[in-house]
């Protein structure tokens, strides 16, 4: 059955709405009819059995059955700080690190970030991201949409991230001593990784050392130059490989 992610699901009213694009996409694009059997998913990670009452232009209603098992949530913590990218690939990052399972995405400027945001923009910005997150959180049928933060900068990121627990990495291109296998593996097993990426142009060796002095370790990818987008999907796929849940044990 196809998952649908809606804002809370009051199961005692019977009938859950979907509205906007997403009944839109189940009325124009899917075809689908009163009577098919969907699954309605919260934030919170409540969903349930739920079958098509009406369908209209701009809002689906939805008969609330049974409720349905949660999955699990991984085991590792993955946060992921990444500098606000052109407008597709930091969509990309979104969309692909939430099927990854990234438990909190924390968008910020640096002092190389391409795009520049205003207040207004940045508050267009995260609810589009947010909606990416929630399409994605269905698709690949994950518990919870990651925590997706406002646009921050560098340096209340650097204040913020200083009382975090467990270890924390900054990916730096010009890292020569370190790369991520060695530093998870002398670790050890985490539950919790805080992990850096730069905006298209990298961090400065400034910024570097203002992150080391908070407690992040530079690491590398090795020895290709990887794009800012790729980078951040590799960071959270070899952290989760390590320490969550890309497996079947």
């Amino acid at each position: 059955m196809r998952r649908f992610v809606v804002d809370h699901i009051l199961p005692d009213q019977g009938v859950v709405l979907i509205e906007g694009a997403e009944a839109r996409h189940i009325a124009k694009a899917l075809r689908m009819e009163p009577g098919d059997e969907i699954v309605v998913m919260d934030s919170e990670g409540m969903r349930y059995h739920g079958l098509i009452q009406s369908i209209g232009t701009s809002r689906v209603a939805v008969e609330v059955k049974g409720p349905i098992a949660t999955p699990d949530t991984p085991p590792l913590d993955m946060v992921l700080c990444q500098a606000v990218l052109k407008a597709k690939a930091m969509d990309l990052v979104i969309q692909k690190v939430t099927e990854l399972g990234a438990s909190r995405i924390v968008p910020f400027l640096s002092r190389r970030t391409v795009i520049r945001l205003d207040e207004k923009r940045g508050e267009n910005k995260l609810r589009r991201w947010k909606e990416i997150a929630r399409n994605a959180t269905a698709q690949c049928d994950r518990a919870i949409p990651p925590q997706i933060d406002g646009v921050t900068d560098f340096r209340q990121l650097l204040s913020a991230t200083s009382r975090e627990d467990g270890l924390k990495v900054i990916l730096w291109e010009q890292e020569r001593s370190r790369d991520l296998k060695d530093v998870l593996r002398q670790a050890g097993p985490q539950e919790k990784i805080v992990g850096m990426v730069g905006p298209e142009g990298g961090f400065s060796r400034e910024e570097v050392v203002q992150a080391m002095e908070v407690g992040f370790v530079p690491i590398s990818l090795g020895r290709r130059i990887l794009r800012a987008e790729t980078a951040a999907m590799v960071l959270v796929t070899l952290c989760l490989y390590e320490w969550g849940d890309l497996g079947l044990d």
